[in-house]
């Protein structure tokens, strides 16, 4: 007798019974995160920002803080709910969650680290070609901070806190954990490829990362399939997204 069909499948556990998504919905779940944040960014801005303070307390913090969390964990632990999990397991949502030894760390942590870092240098010149053409339509350019406060530090230390850490969690376990091993069944070996690009979609205030994101996101994507586990993945989006405040941090304590 042949293996069970879930065996066969490179991005569904072994013994796994879910079910993979319709098409229709598969879009809908990982694009609607991303149109909740901007209408909270859009939203913040319209109201309560001005020019003393940061944009990043609108689209680092409020838009995060009210939005983007909120409508990932929210989901899953709905589900978790309806499927009867106690306190705060999302056993049976979360699909990868294989716990790993940590020499298992130490070897997939920097294959996704340097993997992603080579794939985004090659693309740079790209994705700077990009940005600059989407600078006429990028409608959040105009909001500029027009003094140094205070306030700005603890914003940075918020955003940082949120953006490299509680978002790369959250992100990880609702796309690599619970819509990856979901995707349409009639999207074949472009499972992978497709989720990649719906999630650099989803970013759709930096629409003109697409082209690198949905390269780059490989890597933590065919590992995660590859360990059966979400926890390489978070790691290393943490440490990615955390390296991206450098240049914020070093100016500020340039600054002072």
């Amino acid at each position: 007798m042949g293996a069970p069909e879930s065996s066969c499948l490179p991005d569904v556990p072994t013994g796994s019974t879910v079910e993979p998504h319709s098409l229709g919905k598969c879009l809908f779940l990982h694009l609607a995160p991303g149109i909740a944040n901007t209408a909270a960014t859009v939203l913040g801005f319209a109201t309560i920002w001005n020019p003393s303070l940061p944009p990043e307390l609108i689209y680092g913090v409020f838009a995060n803080v009210f939005a983007l969390i909120p409508v990932q964990l929210g989901y899953l632990y709905y589900l978790a709910k309806k499927r009867g999990n106690l306190g705060l397991s999302l056993e049976g949502i979360v699909v990868y969650d294989r716990p790993l030894s940590w020499s298992r760390y130490f070897l997939w942590v920097p294959v996704i680290l340097v993997s992603t870092g080579i794939i985004f240098i090659t693309l740079e010149p790209i994705t700077q070609w990009l940005e600059a053409s989407f600078v006429g339509v990028n409608v959040f350019a105009k909001y500029q901070m027009t003094g140094v406060l205070d306030v700005a530090g603890l914003v940075l230390v918020a955003n940082m806190l949120l953006t490299g850490i509680f978002v790369p969690i959250t992100e990880e376990l609702y796309f690599r954990g619970y819509l990856l091993p979901r995707m349409p069944s009639r999207l074949g070996r472009m499972k992978p490829a497709a989720h990649s690009l719906l999630f650099a979609v989803y970013h759709f205030d930096t629409l003109w990362m697409v082209p690198v994101r949905t390269l780059g996101i490989l890597p933590l994507i065919y590992t995660t399939i590859h360990t059966r586990s979400v926890r390489p993945g978070i790691i290393a989006h943490c440490l990615v997204n955390l390296a991206n405040f450098y240049d914020s941090v070093s100016t500020r304590i340039g600054s002072q």
